[in-house]
């Protein structure tokens, strides 16, 4: 009966476990970070006394399996809160490094342009120059060769030539072509000007976003440090309770959890899902490009996303030995400056040929990266972040994906008509997860590999897994399709 008193009192607290969630602005440029709030500990797991007692039971053992079946659920709950506020500011530091590399490249193109302009300026002021010899031999009015001594620079030679009252029609147009010519000098000077205060403002942009999601991995990694071990200690007491071993309770958990996550999509998007569970469908069916909702201003007409619903997560559940998160640096490995990933070039068509293969080489491209680190901005050879190693697999196939950032490769997808419904889903997909349903608050993204799990770069704890897809609920309800048919 202690075991049972034990078991009950375990039950009642996961059932009233609760975390609070805020939304907060960070860094003022377009997206929020959800930050988890207090909550209350995780419910204490019956003792091992406990559970060797109720094994001596065959109700008592049963119950102590759904106990702790409950509790390994609430620990998972509590370990994707959490990693949520980190993908958040992740996604923030992507932004801000995109929006950075976007600034130097903008600068970049004005100082190659300025360079063009002056050496046209100087050929024309060199004519000009010319004139000024020609026209003093012949007595130009009141023209002099004294202009070429005295001017200062090309600008003040133009000036000097400008106020004179005797210029011939020719004379007139090589004068005007010279000062048109200075005139496109100054004004990409002055762009030049604003690029450099800008690109000065994206990089403590980048910085200060950098700090917040270094900031925000650190206080996250703990907490989901502590739910992972309390996860091993539940799978080794199952595990006891069942005959079992831990990979067992392990690979089970993840299969029930995959379950679990298709029959909620399938229940978010009125669609069977069997053709995605089965993952052998051809996608057809659905014109994304008619279906397709808006994503002007920040907002998403999508149907079918809850986002007042939190679904059970689907996480693997590490094993005692060896937990499943690939890489779990003590502080997370994070680089100092934005990463600068080479972006596939864009194409202004979807990329062709399209086959099934394509999504299949992104799949094992994306797999072969598995027990990879996790590094804000990374995206290659080692290190990746979610929407880096999304890029790089589909880039490894010759498919463009919109460049570094989860929502830039959302509405990449979308430009080309090639997003369908989360009803159509099939291995290659790429799942877009947002806190709120917008587009715009888009946070993670992933490669769907069928029956209800994915492969992804997940946090700084995680590292590079393939897991049951988690907080389904949290998905946009479109999937985008790099290739293949829609």
């Amino acid at each position: 009966m202690r075991a049972r008193k034990a078991l009950n009192a375990v039950k009642h607290s996961a059932r009233t476990l609760s975390c609070g969630i805020a939304v907060v602005a960070v860094l003022g440029i377009g997206l929020s970070v959800v930050v988890a709030g207090p909550a209350q500990a995780a419910p204490s797991a019956p003792s091992w006394d406990d559970v060797r007692a109720a094994k001596a039971d065959t109700a008592e053992a049963q119950s102590a399996v759904d106990e702790l079946s409950t509790r390994l659920q609430t620990l998972q709950d509590a370990a994707d809160s959490a990693q949520v506020a980190e993908l958040q500011a992740g996604q923030t530091y992507a932004l801000a490094a995109s929006q950075q590399q976007d600034a130097q490249a903008t600068l970049d193109d004005l100082t190659a342009q300025s360079k063009r302009a002056e050496r046209t300026a100087d050929a024309s002021a060199q004519q000009v120059a010319g004139l000024v010899v020609e026209l003093s031999r012949t007595g130009g009015g009141d023209l002099s060769a004294a202009m070429l001594i005295d001017s200062r620079d090309s600008k003040d030679l133009l000036y000097r030539v400008g106020t004179m009252s005797h210029l011939s029609e020719r004379s007139a147009t090589v004068l005007a072509q010279a000062q048109a010519d200075q005139n496109t000098v100054d004004a990409i000077a002055a762009q030049q000007s604003a690029a450099t205060k800008a690109l000065a403002k994206a990089t403590d942009t980048t910085k200060a976003a950098l700090a917040e999601a270094n900031d925000t991995a650190a206080s996250a990694q703990a907490r989901v440090q502590r739910e992972q071990d309390q996860q091993d200690e539940v799978l080794q007491q199952l595990a006891y309770l069942k005959g079992t071993s831990v990979a067992t309770e392990a690979a089970y958990w993840t299969a029930q959890q995959a379950k679990r996550a298709e029959a909620q999509l399938a229940s978010n998007t009125g669609g069977s899902g069997a053709t995605a569970a089965a993952g052998t469908g051809s996608g057809s069916g659905g014109d994304a490009a008619s279906s397709t909702p808006s994503t002007g201003g920040g907002t998403s007409t999508q149907p079918g996303t809850d986002g007042g619903t939190k679904p059970s997560a689907a996480t693997t559940p590490s094993k005692p030995s060896t937990p499943t998160t690939p890489s779990k640096p003590s502080t997370p490995t994070t680089p100092t400056t934005p990463s600068k990933p080479s972006t596939p070039t864009t194409p202004t068509t979807p990329t062709a040929p399209s086959t099934p293969s394509k999504a299949a080489g992104a799949i094992a491209y994306a797999r072969a990266q598995i027990g990879d680190a996790y590094q804000f901005g990374g995206a290659g050879p080692n290190t990746w972040d979610c929407s880096g190693l999304v890029m790089m697999a589909y880039s490894s196939q010759g498919i463009a994906t919109g460049g570094h950032n989860v929502v830039w490769q959302y509405n990449y997808f979308k430009s080309i008509g090639r997003l369908v419904p989360m009803s159509q889903r099939q291995p290659g997909d790429i799942l877009f997860y947002s806190y709120n349903g917008t587009v715009n608050e888009a946070y993670h993204d992933s490669i769907y590999t069928g029956n209800g799990m994915m492969v992804e770069a997940a946090n700084p704890q995680r590292g590079v897994l393939e897991r049951a897809i988690w907080t389904p609920g949290q998905l946009l309800p479109y999937v985008a399709r790099p290739s293949g048919s829609l």
